[in-house]
């Protein structure tokens, strides 16, 4: 029996740079894409909406609606109420009704209970889907009663 040992043959360092030169091309190419795919991806990524605020009116109301979350899911929707003046209304009964009236979709009243200083707080409005809403507000107050309605964009 033999043994054979076998030795690698001497590589020319003439070619072994360009070789090293292409391998780190290579490697500074693929660390840019990646850094450029983060950052794009950062830009692009869906942030969560903030509060949306909504300002309606009628003969007897001043109202400001603050929807926490125009997002699928129930949400709380403060309103703060003020006569023609700019006098906050307290002693009211407020509702608030989600409607889509291109679904057919209403949800069940939501009561606001009053914060004091012409607030009033609905803890749970429910939006069920995506697409446009109308929160229709109604209030008996001192002035009267009204209605209004405020349209909603919901997203998901």
């Amino acid at each position: 029996m033999t043994a054979t040992t076998s030795v690698a043959p001497a590589v020319d360092p003439a070619v072994r740079a360009p070789r090293r030169r292409l391998l780190g091309g290579v490697v500074v190419a693929v660390v840019g894409a990646v850094v450029v795919a983060v950052v794009v991806g950062w830009l692009v990524w869906p942030t969560p909406p903030g509060p949306v605020v909504l300002h309606a009116g009628t003969s007897h109301y001043v109202v400001t609606a603050t929807v926490d979350s125009a997002r699928i899911g129930g949400t709380a929707v403060e309103i703060d109420l003020s006569t023609r003046a700019r006098v906050p209304v307290d002693h009211a009964t407020v509702e608030i009704d989600a409607v889509m009236p291109l679904m057919g979709h209403a949800a069940p009243p939501a009561p606001a209970e009053s914060a004091g200083g012409g607030r009033y707080r609905a803890a749970q409005v429910p939006l069920m889907m995506t697409g446009p809403w109308e929160l229709h507000v109604s209030i008996d107050g001192p002035a009267g009663a009204d209605n209004l309605m405020l349209p909603l964009a919901v997203t998901g």
